[in-house]
């Protein structure tokens, strides 16, 4: 994920490192995760970015398990 978001920051013209911490915290624990990763990081500049991020990933994984349920049900 950290790669992937490091090549489409720097395909979207922003800085890859914090693209790709951006990808990283909608994985990590939600909330809790998104500020041990920026804290860790020294970013907490991106919080409200990670923020997103985690509401977005959060609502796409919700969304697909449920088609994939009712695909396979």
């Amino acid at each position: 994920m950290a790669a992937s978001g490091f090549h489409v920051g720097t395909w979207v013209g922003t800085y890859p490192v914090d693209a790709s911490l951006v990808t990283v915290c909608h994985s990590g624990l939600g909330g809790t995760g998104d500020v041990a990763i920026l804290s860790a990081s020294d970013r907490m500049s991106l919080m409200p970015f990670a923020q997103i991020s985690t509401r977005i990933g959060g609502a796409t994984t919700v969304i697909s398990a449920a088609s994939l349920i009712h695909l396979f049900a």
